[in-house]
């Protein structure tokens, strides 16, 4: 769950914690390949500093999640992206327990002043869009929008680098966003 490193002098840049499964761990990728290391990389293509925390576990559901939801988010966190959900349906986890997770977590880091994107996983996309809209948080509806099947790895799940950049590209728009209505922009 380490920081990816920023720049020297930019110690005020605001943090943005990938806060999810193993997609947000970047699972099966180096950590210059990894969706935080390519979120960094796509904000600076847009001229926002900021330092993105890697709070990725591989196989987490979002149960699991809200277990650990306290210690994985630091209170320095300006910005969290949720991305929960492909291990609830791997698991079977009824959609009940995903909507109750998942909407409790958001509450909760609204609690404690931190601004939530919440990402979309496919097959339960109505359920993300309930929980945005009743919670009024940012939606990035389809976390592999754009991501072709040459861009993942061989489990056919998990984007490869280029997978990965791609999805940093699409969320790069939601937390540039996120970021300019938090500072009142």
């Amino acid at each position: 769950m380490a920081a990816v490193p920023v720049a020297a002098g930019a110690q005020s840049a605001p943090v943005v914690t990938l806060f999810g499964d193993s997609i947000a761990a970047g699972y099966g990728l180096s950590p210059t390949d990894g969706l935080a290391s390519q979120l960094q990389a796509a904000l600076a293509d847009r001229g926002i500093q900021a330092v993105v925390r890697n709070a990725g576990v591989p196989g987490d559901s979002s149960p699991r999640g809200l277990a650990r939801l306290s210690g994985s988010v630091r209170k320095d966190t300006a910005v969290c992206i949720v991305e929960f959900g492909g291990n609830d349906r791997r698991l079977g986890l009824p959609e009940t327990l995903t909507r109750e997770s998942l909407d409790t977590i958001v509450k909760q880091l609204k609690d404690r002043g931190i601004t939530v994107v919440l990402v979309g996983a496919g097959a339960r996309s109505e359920l993300y869009s309930q929980i945005a809209a009743a919670n009024h948080v940012a939606l990035y509806p389809h976390l592999f929008a754009g991501v072709t099947p040459d861009q993942r790895q061989p489990d056919g799940v998990h984007p490869n680098p280029a997978g990965a950049k791609v999805i940093a590209r699409g969320l790069a728009a939601a937390v540039a966003e996120a970021l300019r209505a938090r500072s009142g922009g």
